[in-house]
């Protein structure tokens, strides 16, 4: 151990379509380091899978990685994406990078961290963006970003629930309030058929609007149906299953939606994405029977996942005392921090170079 923490850092870009069979499985043995100490109890995808994924191209966002080596071993990596230039509402997203980066156990506190985030800065400038925004959930990623003066804006309560621990018969009884509304019922279990989908997506842009994301500085969020497309190629190549429920109301108009996936990768996990209610549909149980619906339905058809994973601001107490009562507990908490390029620009000239960099 001693000898590998004198070892020299070397930053490399990472392209996934040009990469040696050596070196995909020196990442893999990172990746897997690094989720084992991020992420223990969450399952990690096969290398295969993991390959097959990152060679896919966004239609919407483009995306840089890179690798940081010592002695030729991959000890850690990170990744920015930002949209397509020529894109639908590309000019809302221009300021905006994202980025994602990690260090595995054992290899911290060398300055590979910080070696990485320089790139991720070059590409901020190279591109003109001016906000970046990233996340952590352990004290050390909150110390790091917090000494390289990134502010928190978003703070995410990350819930599980596990099927064998609901209570059905409430479940039903939200579920069957919907009627008493005069809501109408509109599901779809598995798929959506594409015309439906990108009719819905306005809707689903507008309820997003109520949808509290802190003060983070973002592009307006829109539903697009490219989005959709990519995520049911993977289903269909995978075997996968999207679920959504709609409620209606008299007029026809949407009061409220809740969809969730399913992946045949990881077949004891659903996830929870969108619940959104109406606001004038607020505070009279359709957000309940939603959920309850939601729930019903993708423990029907995926009998054998044990638990669903969701996540709300912790601003969004309405929500989450949803969640409570539905009977999803609080497993862990992530905050979205985002720092301008010129405060980045100050903190890397303050910042001198690891003198081991390779």
């Amino acid at each position: 151990m001693g000898k590998a923490m004198n070892l020299p850092i070397e930053i490399r870009p990472f392209d996934p379509h040009a990469t040696s069979p050596e070196l995909w499985a020196s990442f893999h043995a990172s990746r897997r380091a690094i989720a084992a100490d991020l992420w223990p109890d969450n399952p990690v995808l096969s290398d295969e899978e993991t390959e097959i994924e990152l060679k896919r191209v966004d239609p919407l966002n483009d995306v840089r990685r890179w690798i940081a080596l010592a002695g030729g071993d991959v000890i850690g990596s990170a990744r920015a994406f930002f949209r397509r230039h020529g894109t639908p509402n590309a000019d809302e997203h221009a300021p905006y990078l994202y980025c994602w980066g990690a260090v595995q156990p054992g290899s911290r506190l060398r300055g590979a961290g910080s070696l990485l985030l320089r790139e991720v800065h070059g590409l901020m400038t190279s591109l003109g963006k001016t906000m970046l925004t990233t996340s952590a959930h352990t004290e050390p990623g909150h110390a790091f970003l917090t000494h390289a003066g990134a502010v928190a804006k978003l703070k995410t309560v990350a819930s599980r629930a596990m099927f064998s621990q609901l209570d059905w018969d409430q479940l039903r009884l939200w579920e069957d309030a919907a009627s008493g509304l005069g809501l109408v019922w509109e599901c779809f279990a598995g798929r959506v058929p594409r015309e439906r989908l990108a009719a819905f997506c306005p809707a689903f842009t507008d309820l997003f609007t109520g949808v509290p994301l802190g003060e983070l500085d973002v592009a307006p969020v829109r539903f697009e149906i490219e989005g959709y497309d990519q995520w049911y190629q993977t289903l269909d190549r995978v075997g996968g299953a999207h679920h959504l429920v709609v409620l209606r109301a008299p007029d026809g108009a949407v009061a409220g939606i809740s969809e969730a996936g399913w992946d045949s990768r990881t077949p004891g996990f659903v996830e929870q994405q969108l619940t959104a209610v109406a606001r004038s549909w607020r505070a009279r149980g359709v957000a309940k029977a939603l959920k309850a619906r939601l729930i019903r339905q993708v423990h029907d058809s995926h009998p054998e996942a044990e638990l669903m994973r969701t996540g709300n601001a912790d601003s969004n107490k309405p929500m989450l005392s949803i969640n409570a009562r539905v009977g999803f507990k609080v497993h862990r908490c992530f905050v979205d921090y985002q720092i301008t390029r010129a405060a980045l620009d100050a903190w890397l000239a303050a910042t001198p170079l690891p003198g081991f960099r390779g």
